[in-house]
Formats: C-alpha cells, sequence, structure tokens
C-alpha cells in the first residue's frame, strides 16, 4: 500500500479573511486518511497563541503532523525584545512539540522508508527582477526608492543613489513588510548560507538510510517558479520570493525525488532537472491540499 502524504501551506491563520477557508481545508484533513500532513510555511504571524490555534485545528488528524516555518512565523510580536532566530529555533520548535507536530527544519525523519527533510529557506535578492534596475541597497532595506521617499526615514539611502534613480523608480511605492517584522542578526545572504549548508546536512544524513528523500521548503528553492509577467509592485517582490543557492542543495542529490513549497501563492508543478517541483499555490481565499503517493 502506498505511503501518503497530505501537503498544505499559506494557511495565514492570522489574517481574518483567511481563516474560514483554513478551517475549512482543516476539516478536509481529518477526515483523511494519511500517514503524514505537512504545513508548508506562513502557518500564521508574530501572534504564537493564534499559531497554536491553527495547529490545533489539526488535532483530530491521525497520522505525524509536520511543521516547516514560513517567513511570516519568524514575525517578532515585540520588535524590541524578540529575536527571529529564537523563534526559529526554539520557540518555534517548542510551540509545536505542544501542538502534536514536529518541526521538520530541527528533526529531518524517515517515515515508510522516505526521508524527509525541512526548511523555511529565505531569499538572498538573486532572484530580483533585474528590468527594474533597482540598486541593491532599496532590496537590503526592503523596500523600493518611492517607498523610502514617501515615509521617510530614508534620506541617506536616497541621497546616496540619486544620481541613478529616475522617475520610474521613485513612481514604484511597494515594501517588504519582513524589514518591519523580521529581527535577524545577520544579513539575509549570511541566513541563507545557513539553511542551506543545515539542508546539505539533512540530505546528507538521510542518504545514507534511505534512497528516496522528500524535500519541504516554504521559500522558492528555484528562479523558474517565480511568477512572471506581473506588475513592477509584484515584479519587486520576486527579490524575495527565494534563493537558488537552496536549489543547488537539493539538485546536488540524486536521492532527492520531490519538493513542496511555497511563499508565491502562485501554484506550480514542474519537472527541473531529476526533481518534481510542486508550489502548493493556497491565497489568503483559496487554500490547496496536495496529496503525495509513494
Amino acid at each position: 500500500m502506498p505511503m501518503r502524504i497530505l501537503i498544505t501551506a499559506d494557511l495565514h491563520y492570522d489574517i481574518q479573511r483567511s481563516r474560514p477557508w483554513a478551517r475549512r481545508l482543516a476539516r478536509a484533513v481529518n477526515r483523511m486518511q494519511a500517514d503524514a500532513f505537512v504545513l508548508v510555511g506562513d502557518t500564521a504571524g508574530a501572534d504564537l497563541d493564534v499559531m497554536a490555534e491553527a495547529m490545533q485545528m489539526f488535532a483530530p488528524f491521525g497520522g505525524l503532523k509536520l511543521l516547516v516555518p514560513g517567513n511570516h512565523c519568524l514575525w517578532c510580536a515585540d520588535a524590541e525584545a524578540e529575536n527571529s532566530l529564537d523563534r526559529y529555533f526554539r520557540l518555534l520548535p517548542e510551540l509545536a512539540g505542544e501542538c502534536g507536530f514536529v518541526l521538520l527544519d530541527h528533526c529531518p525523519m524517515v517515515l515508510g522508508g522516505v526521508g524527509l527533510v525541512g526548511s523555511v529557506g529565505w531569499y538572498d535578492y538573486s532572484f530580483a527582477d533585474v528590468s527594474l534596475d533597482i540598486p541593491i541597497d532599496f532590496y537590503k532595506a526592503k523596500l523600493t526608492p518611492g517607498a523610502a521617499s514617501y515615509l521617510g526615514g530614508h534620506e541617506e539611502l536616497l541621497e546616496t543613489h540619486r544620481h541613478r534613480l529616475t522617475p520610474s523608480h521613485l513612481s514604484l511605492g511597494a515594501r517588504w513588510m519582513d524589514g518591519v517584522h523580521v529581527r535577524l542578526p545577520m544579513s539575509d545572504e549570511n541566513f541563507v548560507a545557513m539553511l542551506a549548508e543545515r539542508l546539505q546536512r539533512q540530505i546528507t544524513e538521510l542518504s545514507g538510510r534511505t534512497d528516496r528523500i522528500v524535500a519541504f521548503v516554504h521559500h522558492l528553492p528555484f528562479g523558474e517558479l517565480v511568477p512572471a509577467g506581473r506588475p513592477d509592485r509584484f515584479a519587486f517582490a520576486a527579490a524575495y520570493m527565494g534563493a537558488g543557492r537552496l536549489g543547488a542543495v537539493l539538485l546536488e542529490s540524486p536521492k532527492v525525488t520531490h519538493v513542496y513549497c511555497g511563499h508565491s501563492h502562485w501554484p506550480d508543478d514542474r519537472q527541473i532537472g531529476h526533481i518534481r517541483v510542486v508550489n502548493v499555490g493556497s491565497t489568503y481565499t483559496k487554500k490547496r491540499l496536495k496529496i503525495l503517493k509513494l
């Protein structure tokens, strides 16, 4: 009998318009028979009580329950007192355990002969849309030149690049809210490097124990998955969709056969190298469930 794994992503249970659809999906999952269920990131945001409520919706599910955090899960409720790494390494694993989940990022495992690995993933601006010609400093500040201009407090950044900025740059108003809510004691690039190394270790560890590995990564590990042809305010967000360095780690192992991700809210299913890559594609008002049979 084949093993069955149920997979969803981006419940965003902290957002009111998302809750009814998340509850509907939970009811469906709880009625199904499967060996495991995986939440691939952005289950909720900074409020850990809401995160717990979201996970507890799946209490009746009879199989193994696995959690992978998303960037929203690393948002800090108290920007001064909290640290996103502490949430990642301590608070979220503890909360997951209390709710009957295992945080897969820190606990790779073999289930039914199949290796399961996980990572929040992250971004290093390698997927930035070069056609926008936005200086990298704005990506690091997580806002466009137009947003920097009207929000205030970014005069030095604007002055540094004033000879390069065009009216088109200054008309583009968008920001990536991780810049407000995430508190990392390192650069995004260094965080990606750390996560890539951890994912590599997970795969190496399991490769000696199984012939097949499935990876669950919240952010996009391949540039091919970044939605194309979208308005400039969405194109700016491409820089925060993921990192090719994580995809390179996955492609290095011939035993990684499937990768499931989320984050972009854009469904996709394609073959990249030897790996079948699936983006669940949940949105705020449409939750999708994938079933992997092995």
